[in-house]
């Protein structure tokens, strides 16, 4: 599996011990890209079905998946997924860009 610690970590404190193994499948099958992966891990919080919708939507569009799990009011930007789930809150959103790292 390409899953990276943090994500196998989240996965296992916000879903059941045994759909952790069927969670863990869908997502990589939805997006091999940790950013993704963090953001549709932490929007789902544990729901299986916003999980799946989300996993299913990423092929659609995956800008919206950012949106559900990055952003609040459209425009305010509360995590940075690049990062592991431990760093990837943003202390100040009303901060410029080159400030929040």
């Amino acid at each position: 599996m390409s899953i990276e610690q943090d994500i196998f970590e989240k996965v296992q404190a916000d879903f059941p011990p045994d759909a952790v193994a069927g969670v863990l499948a869908q997502l990589e099958a939805a997006s091999s890209t940790p950013r993704i992966q963090r953001c549709i891990v932490h929007a789902a919080r544990g729901h299986p079905w916003y999980f799946a919708y989300l996993c299913r939507h990423t092929k659609t569009d995956y800008r919206d998946v950012i949106m559900a799990a990055e952003y609040v009011l459209s425009d305010v930007r509360l995590y940075d997924f690049t990062r592991p789930f431990g760093s990837a809150r943003i202390d100040d959103p009303y901060a410029p860009i080159s400030k929040q790292h």
